[in-house]
């Protein structure tokens, strides 16, 4: 059975319609079925407020990382590791085979200094900051992020959520995704997105702005951290410059409350590894 898009108007609550019964004989749980397996008729918004919910208390996140990147003419696989607080602020290591640091990646919006990114080479004892640290990036990686709009993507988080309307929804006709479509008003973009039809968790987006390369985003071999459920596999692609970035974690760890200082750089500061933090 397949089940054809709709469109809400503002005056209307929007309805996605599916066959119950075809959900609950595709899902192999053997306990009870989540409430939106069991209704007839599922309202949009329960969707943008079940997103909510699975996305809100994550205040940080640190992980092991295998990062390959890939472009055009180059493909390059780095062992780093990762720490994430919240929305506003990432810090990425890089090694050497032998563990040893090859560089620090800062993005922070809390930073007191002012500047919001930046990297430090420890090989040439030398910050690199601003715009300056996206130069150093295309170089030596072959891709340029926008680590704002990216930073909810290395926790499972569809970014930009709040601003989303989701307008439009389907049960796929295998009955293994929910695709949905929205718009991002604000930033004047539209997003596509595949739910797991079982869990909602976020399983594929595809966000495309006026006059900007689409970004697609995947998460995948979600697993249980705690008490979240948590992607080990995520990768982020812009096809129109032919750029991948595919990231897998080992032994994640959320909210281990990870302290503020380790997001700021400053010289003389030695650099501090993963396991002691």
């Amino acid at each position: 059975m397949t089940v054809s898009f709709f469109s809400i108007r503002r005056r209307a609550a929007g309805i996605l319609f599916f066959s119950a019964g075809m959900l609950l004989s595709a899902c192999q749980s053997t306990g009870a079925p989540p409430s939106h397996l069991t209704r007839e008729s599922v309202p949009l918004e329960y969707f943008h407020a079940e997103l909510m919910r699975k996305q809100a208390g994550l205040n940080d996140l640190k992980s092991f990382v295998q990062t390959s990147v890939e472009g055009k003419n180059r493909k390059q696989v780095f062992r780093q590791t990762l720490l994430v607080h919240q929305e506003d602020s990432l810090r990425i290591d890089t090694m050497n085979v032998f563990g040893q640091p090859l560089g620090v990646f800062i993005y922070n919006q809390r930073q007191p200094q002012g500047h919001t990114l930046l990297m430090y080479d420890p090989a040439r004892n030398r910050i690199v900051l601003g715009g300056d640290v996206q130069e150093v990036l295309a170089r030596t990686l072959g891709m340029k992020l926008d680590f704002e709009y990216c930073i909810p993507v290395f926790y499972g988080g569809i970014p930009r959520l709040k601003f989303l309307e989701i307008t439009q929804g389907a049960l796929s006709g295998d009955a293994k995704t929910y695709q949905l479509k929205a718009v991002d008003r604000e930033a004047k973009a539209r997003v596509d997105i595949a739910l797991d039809a079982y869990t909602l968790l976020p399983m594929r987006i595809s966000r495309t702005g006026d006059g900007q390369n689409r970004v697609d985003v995947s998460w995948e071999d979600y697993r249980r951290v705690g008490d979240r459920d948590v992607p080990h596999q995520i990768t982020i692609e812009i096809p129109g410059r032919g750029e991948k970035l595919t990231l897998k974690y080992t032994d994640p760890v959320v909210n281990a409350g990870i302290a503020d200082d380790l997001f700021q750089l400053s010289l003389p500061e030695p650099n501090v590894s993963l396991s002691r933090l």
